[in-house]
């Protein structure tokens, strides 16, 4: 199940779960200094971890 797989160029898409992975860092750390939630920051880092051990990466070259 590739969630941003086919959004990324050719030559990153081997490295797909490190994608996903800053992708919900830096969401996590935009919540943590924005939200006034701290449950949102909570739920945005069990959905990182969740995507990364979801998303596969892709086929080396």
């Amino acid at each position: 199940m590739p969630l941003i797989l086919p959004l990324l160029p050719k030559r990153v898409q081997p490295y797909a779960k490190a994608a996903v992975a800053t992708i919900g860092t830096l969401a996590g750390l935009a919540s943590f200094y924005l939200a006034d939630e701290p449950r949102v920051a909570v739920a945005i880092h069990v959905l990182t971890a969740l995507g990364v051990y979801v998303q596969p990466n892709g086929e080396s070259e």
